[in-house]
């Protein structure tokens, strides 16, 4: 049995700071996310991290990096939770919760020229903005029900 933080010290570089982001010094995948082969089974490195520090991931929920640091792992940066809030947290997303409440603010009048000016403000385009005055993006919270078994195929880590 290794000793705490033994399997992981090799695979991770520590930042000098506490707030630092880990990286991941494994291998990694073409869009540059860590990477990870255990007992058999190839994970994402931010999931088998999670598995090891806090335990199975309960279904439905993804684990994210809330750092904004594409392949960032710190384990004081993951978070579990629904796609919709990890796409929030995404370094592709452009939109902040703050700003979408400013656009439904200024949605109340629904003339076009408020979704065009809204848009070229706010980096996205007018079907964007309209998706969120119809409420099908930034909505409430839907839980994803994902598969019928984990993905990596077993409930627990094996012990090897």
């Amino acid at each position: 049995m290794p000793a705490a933080g033994q399997t992981i010290k090799p695979l991770v570089k520590l930042g000098k700071r506490p707030e630092d982001c880990w990286a991941w010094l494994g291998p990694t995948t073409e869009a540059g996310h860590g990477k990870k082969t255990y007992c058999g089974q190839n994970l994402m490195a931010h999931r088998w991290l999670w598995e090891m520090l806090f335990g199975p991931i309960p279904s439905g929920l993804v684990v994210y990096s809330t750092c904004r640091t594409k392949g960032g792992i710190d384990g004081h940066q993951l978070a579990c939770g629904f796609q919709a809030d990890a796409n929030r947290q995404s370094v592709q997303t452009k939109l902040l919760p703050q700003d979408v409440q400013d656009i439904k603010r200024a949605l109340k009048e629904r003339s076009p020229a408020v979704i065009h000016t809204l848009a070229e403000r706010h980096g996205v385009n007018a079907a964007h903005i309209r998706e969120i005055a119809n409420g099908r993006v930034w909505g409430a919270r839907k839980r994803n029900t994902g598969p019928k078994q984990p993905r990596n195929g077993r409930e627990a880590p094996c012990a090897t």
